[in-house]
């Protein structure tokens, strides 16, 4: 068979194997699909720094192992034949014939972002997580699940932009900014770096390992080094107010480096209260999912964003841990309160799932009471308050925040 036509065959093969791997990808973010797989799941750059992070290797964490081995023996095998963001921006081109070029000197910046990020999963915070390709295909399309709002469209943002980044610079995205195109150049390289020395090279006299090996080693020690130094100094960084994560999430100070904002959690949330953060809360946690209880509450009975947190941002809780798990305690602001007012209201009462309020009565006052030990913070007390616009019984991430009258109220004994 002539070369010609075993190429054309073979280009036709890659070509139809690319748009399987974007159909399967989209269906997989597609509001409609039921099974609860993340699409990020699936890339060997989360699953390995995820399971450095956190400490633990999970079901999800495994689906990224086959792509991770099949990256050892064929190069970029990922990008050429899976990845969708790859594919849409090879399907869109680029407006200039020697704009191919200008990105051929620029430094490997995926190599320095990828060991960035796995010298901070060492220590709990991956600095640069949230730009793995799938994250980001994933994120456009869970950004649209949420009311039109700023912070929907800049969580949708990160598709665009990559897009157009190669729109104008052909490739460039892929040869010299993704992570994940670096990790499977970095795996091919250390590959023939162990590799065992031949004849031919032992009695040739030619090296077995390329000269530039010892330097590349140096280097890759001291990015990983910069950012164990970096994420120590991230993850100090927090926001005011303390926000409020889903049930499940890490820790504010690795949470917000864990999270890769790919909008899995807020896209299966039946109630629609995870919506990301514009950064009201610190830049740390821009675009990463926090617990909004205006519309809706946590539903005792749902616990699916942790079974699609393809990061460990979010621990995969069964529905009895997450009903144990707290988000922040509610807290009642008797000075609007219409209880404490002498009105008749007892919504939140009625409202909470787990029977965690009461009405006390001394004979002279009456007030909605707390009983803390009982209280998850599900929000669904913030739901049903009437009060407007600022409710009289909130979830707060922290009990320091309280009104004062309840804090008198505390420590006088008188809230349980």
């Amino acid at each position: 068979m002539p070369t010609e036509s075993v190429n054309s065959t073979g280009k036709r093969l890659r070509f139809a194997a690319r748009w399987f791997a974007l159909a399967a990808c989209a269906a997989l973010v597609l509001p409609w699909w039921t099974v609860q797989v993340p699409l990020s799941s699936f890339s060997p750059f989360v699953a390995l720094c995820s399971a450095l992070a956190t400490h633990a290797v999970g079901l999800i964490v495994l689906l990224g192992v086959p792509a991770f081995v099949l990256a050892l023996f064929m190069p970029r095998w990922f990008c050429r034949f899976a990845c969708p963001v790859g594919f849409l921006q090879e399907l869109l081109g680029g407006p200039h014939p020697h704009a191919k070029t200008r990105w051929l000197r620029w430094p490997f910046f995926g190599r320095w972002f990828l060991l960035l990020t796995l010298g901070g999963a060492v220590v709990g915070y991956p600095i640069f997580l949230w730009l793995d390709p799938l994250a980001i295909f994933s994120g456009f399309f869970s950004a649209w699940r949420q009311p039109l709002t700023a912070a929907s469209v800049c969580a949708g943002l990160a598709l665009p932009v990559a897009l157009l980044f190669d729109f104008l610079l052909p490739k460039a995205w892929c040869m010299r900014i993704c992570p994940l195109g670096a990790m499977q150049e970095l795996m091919v390289v250390g590959r023939r770096l162990v590799r065992p020395r031949t004849r031919c090279e032992t009695d040739g006299g030619a090296e077995a390992r390329p000269r530039h090996s010892q330097a590349l080693a140096r280097r890759s020690f001291l990015a990983a080094c910069v950012g164990v130094t970096s994420a120590i100094a991230a993850r100090k960084v927090r926001g005011a107010p303390p926000p409020l994560r889903p049930p499940g999430a890490l820790d504010e100070e690795r949470f917000t480096g864990v999270c890769i904002r790919c909008g899995s959690c807020t896209r299966v949330c039946p109630t629609r209260i995870l919506k990301p953060d514009l950064g009201k809360h610190g830049l740390a946690g821009l675009l990463a999912p926090v617990a909004d209880f205006d519309d809706g509450y946590c539903k005792e009975d749902c616990n699916r964003c942790g079974q699609v947190c393809p990061s460990g941002a979010i621990e995969r809780l069964t529905l009895a841990e997450k009903r144990r798990r707290v988000i922040g305690p509610a807290v009642v602001d008797l000075d609007v309160c219409w209880l404490a007012e002498g009105k008749e209201c007892t919504a939140c009462i009625r409202a909470c799932p787990y029977e965690a309020l009461k009405v006390f009565s001394d004979g002279f006052d009456t007030r909605p009471e707390l009983i803390l030990s009982r209280c998850t913070g599900c929000g669904a007390c913030e739901a049903a308050c009437p009060v407007q616009p600022r409710r009289a019984i909130r979830v707060v991430a922290k009990p320091g925040i309280l009104p004062a009258r309840v804090k008198k109220a505390e420590k006088s004994g008188k809230s349980d």
